[in-house]
């Protein structure tokens, strides 16, 4: 690494011929008018305190560069690593200043030119700076070089050169400045860090704290910018286009999840990332998990599969977040319910789930009975006021989980059933109080309430062939209304104050109308509400109040809450008793025994305990494999396209085994191995580190 100070014009090769290319993963050109009129005042500073004799210096920040060689034979051409925003900007500020003197100042606008154009180059050399295509960036910024009309673009270039133009406008017409001497601070003082790498050092690993004067790098900026740097120069198109392009397209980090505000494309790496590590990271240091498990990976071609891997990830995040991506009408509606009840904490569980039904290992019915599951554990805690943070620690664990219940013929739904019901879910006797007596409603809550409610209204014509809908966007309405006059205080009774304080919000007290029916009924007496409630064809509305009800008091709000909660367990029944699953814990395994051989566990991992039962039983009873291999989906003849190669081994006959497991699968696997050939568990042992004296 080669560290020194430029100025811009050097920067720029005083003239002479350069070329600076951004690398495709950069992002998009992002500077706002806060930076903009940043780098005037800093220019109006320097321009204000110039003295020829004694040049004032003013550092912009740092520009790190690898050399690329040379372009169409004789330009000296570099990869902008960091400081694409300023250099651009820069660049910009340049161009501006050449316009809006161009009629005036024949000799300053060649000098400007020179800057900014090799004018013997052909190309794309021809521009000395060339920004990505994003956003349309590029085409915009070529075209403002050529003095060309912009064409309609998202790029914010435009902006910046039309905001620099006017401000430099105002600046000349004032006299303000003059022409030659704002050139020379531009050209002489101004002055940045010039970092130059040769193409064996981590330019990643310098930039991430490398931004002065910048807009701060995001987490995903940090991320796209290692995954340009990782990857050689010749690959870094084809990765672009075939997966990350793509990524960045459906998760815009300009667009944020759920209640967190975390932009989509830093959300999905760490729900992601979690998937791994069964652990979710913090926001702040989603760049560093990425880097950490990508310094995994010893060659390009498996960091390759990564990001591709990633791409189909995105995909089914995509449809998280917007289901009318799904095409499997059934698949969508579930999404969109889970959606209302803002379930963004199971996205790791979820992630892998629909990667399973990308891949067919689920089927329709099982990923849609998953999230029907899924729901019926979200919208009973939900009514239940049960703590969310909890879950932040439970979704990422789960698919591990859910996978150590499966053994052998059990059912997927079965194993999410089953350890959902180990994960504090609520009993019924508690979903019957809930609703009695939680306060549910308020400003965030209004779509679950509405969702809650309206489901039950379909189940109330569950025999009917059909269900009733408002002919409108629900709306929630309190049957003893927000504001009490004195004639509904005198219909609750003489505690009024306390059962409205009690009860206002509780679903006993909630219904739904349209906001035409909302209007009207407003804080209307209660009969009036009954009379017009009991002929709306809405059943949830219809059925309960065509009953006779004298007054609207306490009791009457119970009684009500008690009709919702009955309606409420039948369509979100109990997934079954709720129990604790014991886990055990075991410690490293040493070695295994098969028919009294011992065989030693040299790296005191459960992959090798697997692989090593495999290697005896193919040292021992080589013609069973066949049969082994039928009974047991974990062998294979190649990981060609293998979404986790790593989590392969190649067995001594040349077969792929999988191996990737908790402990407890493990065993059961080497049991069913053995089993196959009949051999009893009782022939095959382990013997473990005692995990109290490791602990010790």
């Amino acid at each position: 690494m080669r560290a020194d100070s430029h100025k811009i014009s050097k920067v720029f090769s005083s003239g002479g011929e350069i070329h600076y290319v951004l690398p495709h993963f950069q992002r998009q050109y992002s500077w706002e008018k806060s930076n903009w009129q940043t780098l005037l005042d800093d220019a109006l500073a320097i321009y204000e305190e110039y003295d020829p004799d004694k040049e004032p210096e003013h550092f912009l920040g740092s520009l790190v560069v690898i050399n690329d060689g040379t372009k169409n034979g004789f330009i000296t051409a570099f990869t902008l690593v960091d400081g694409q925003q300023r250099l651009t900007t820069i660049s910009l500020l340049l161009c501006a200043f050449r316009d809006l003197i161009d009629a005036t100042h024949a000799k300053l606008t060649n000098r400007i030119q020179r800057l900014l154009v090799n004018s013997d180059a052909e190309g794309e050399a021809y521009f000395k700076l060339l920004p990505t295509n994003k956003y349309g960036d590029r085409q915009a910024y070529i075209s403002l070089i050529q003095q060309e009309e912009v064409q309609e673009t998202e790029s914010k270039i435009p902006l910046a050169y039309q905001y620099l133009r006017r401000e430099l406008d105002k600046l000349l017409g004032t006299g303000t400045i003059e022409p030659e001497r704002f050139l020379t601070v531009l050209f002489n003082c101004f002055q940045v860090v010039f970092i130059e790498l040769n193409k064996d050092e981590s330019p990643y690993k310098i930039f991430e704290s490398l931004n002065a004067k910048g807009k701060p790098l995001s987490q995903a900026d940090l991320v796209r910018n290692y995954v340009a740097m990782k990857l050689p120069t010749a690959k870094q198109e084809k990765v672009f286009t075939e997966h990350w392009e793509k990524i960045e397209k459906l998760l815009q980090e300009s667009r944020t999840v759920g209640r967190s505000r975390i932009g989509e494309l830093t959300a999905f790496l760490r729900h992601y990332l979690a998937t791994h590590s069964r652990g979710l990271c913090s926001e702040a240091h989603t760049y560093a998990r990425f880097r950490d498990r990508c310094e995994e990976f010893q060659n390009d071609a498996d960091f390759i599969q990564e990001i591709a891997l990633l791409r189909r990830f995105a995909e089914c995040y995509n449809k998280l977040l917007r289901p009318e991506n799904e095409k499997e009408s059934e698949i969508r509606a579930a999404l969109l319910r889970l959606n209302v009840l803002d379930v963004q904490t199971a996205y790791p569980f979820l992630l892998m789930a629909y990667i399973a039904y990308e891949q067919k290992h689920l089927s329709v019915e099982q990923f849609t009975q998953t999230l029907h599951i899924l729901e019926n554990y979200i919208v009973r805690r939900y009514v239940c006021r049960e703590q969310t943070n909890y879950l932040n620690k439970m979704f990422p664990t789960l698919w591990r989980d859910v996978q150590d219940e499966i053994v052998e013929e059990a059912d997927f739904n079965d194993a999410v059933r089953k350890v959902l019901l180990s994960k504090n879910y609520p009993a019924d006797y508690r979903i019957q109080q809930a609703i009695r007596s939680n306060k549910l409603f308020d400003d965030q809550s209004r779509e679950k309430i509405c969702l809650i409610l309206e489901t039950i209204n379909r189940h109330l014509s569950k025999d009917s062939g059909g269900f009733t809908v408002l002919d409108g966007k629900a709306t929630v309405e309190h049957l003893m209304p927000q504001t009490l006059r004195e004639e509904w205080k005198a219909e609750i009774g003489e505690n009024f104050e306390r059962v409205y304080q009690d009860y206002l919000n509780t679903l006993g007290n909630l219904t739904l109308v349209t906001q035409e029916w909302n209007s009207a009924l407003s804080n209307s007496p209660f009969p009036r509400k009954k009379q017009t409630l009991e002929k709306h064809e809405f059943r949830l509305n219809r059925d309960y109040f065509c009953r006779e009800i004298e007054k609207w008091n306490e009791q009457a709000i119970l009684d009500r809450a008690d009709f919702i909660s009955a309606n409420f367990l039948e369509i979100w029944s109990a997934l079954g008793e709720p129990a604790t699953i014991e886990k055990a814990v075991h410690g490293k395994p040493i070695a295994i025994t098969i028919l009294g051989e011992r065989i030693d566990i040299p790296n005191k991992t459960w992959r090798q305990v697997r692989t090593s039962t495999v290697e005896w039983l193919l040292r021992n009873h080589p013609q069973e494999f066949n049969k082994v291999r039928q009974a047991i989906g974990i062998f294979d003849d190649s990981i060609e396209g293998k979404n986790y190669p790593k989590d392969w081994h190649q067995l001594s006959n040349g077969v792929w085994i999988h191996h990737c497991s908790s402990a407890k699968q493990h065993i059961v696997y080497c049991k069913r191995i053995l089993a196959t050939i009949d051999i009893s568990e009782s022939d095959w042992s382990i013997e473990e580190e005692d995990v109290s004296a490791v602990v010790s």
